[in-house]
């Protein structure tokens, strides 16, 4: 019996694939596989590699990189899925972070300054109100 038919015979086995810690789903690519080189010792290659490395019918080089253009790592549709070189890649990261922070912050700035300056207005107005009544 081959080690593949003993693993698929065992009452753990998942079918060759898992999710890794951090959140990206790995892979079995077994050494006879055209794509044998792209996976590590153990044997396991990060899905949406794979997934652009089949459409591009060629395995990646190790400066390649797979973005997921939505940020959901287990999201590995080939449309979510970008190639990109490892600078490039690690730069829009930043990028993205940065610039998705400061909207964040601006637009949560912007719109708690909206709501005050609503209250301010509202208190204004029972403010006015109160006069008018005081003075009557």
């Amino acid at each position: 019996m081959t080690k593949r038919k003993i693993k698929e015979m065992h009452h753990r086995w998942k079918g060759g694939s898992y999710k890794s810690k951090s959140g990206y789903i790995m892979v079995r690519v077994y050494p006879d596989d055209f794509f044998s080189s792209m996976r590590p010792m153990r044997g396991y290659v990060r899905e949406h590699r794979l997934v652009m490395a089949k459409h591009l019918g060629r395995c990646l080089l190790p400066s390649e990189d797979v973005h997921h253009k939505n940020g959901i790592k287990d999201d590995n549709r080939l449309e979510n899925l970008e190639l990109t070189m490892r600078g490039v890649h690690i730069t829009t990261h930043n990028k993205g972070y940065r610039d998705g922070f400061l909207k964040g912050y601006y637009d949560g700035k912007d719109k708690q300054i909206k709501e005050l300056k609503t209250e301010v207005q509202r208190l204004n107005g029972l403010l006015k109100v109160k006069e008018v009544n005081d003075g009557s």
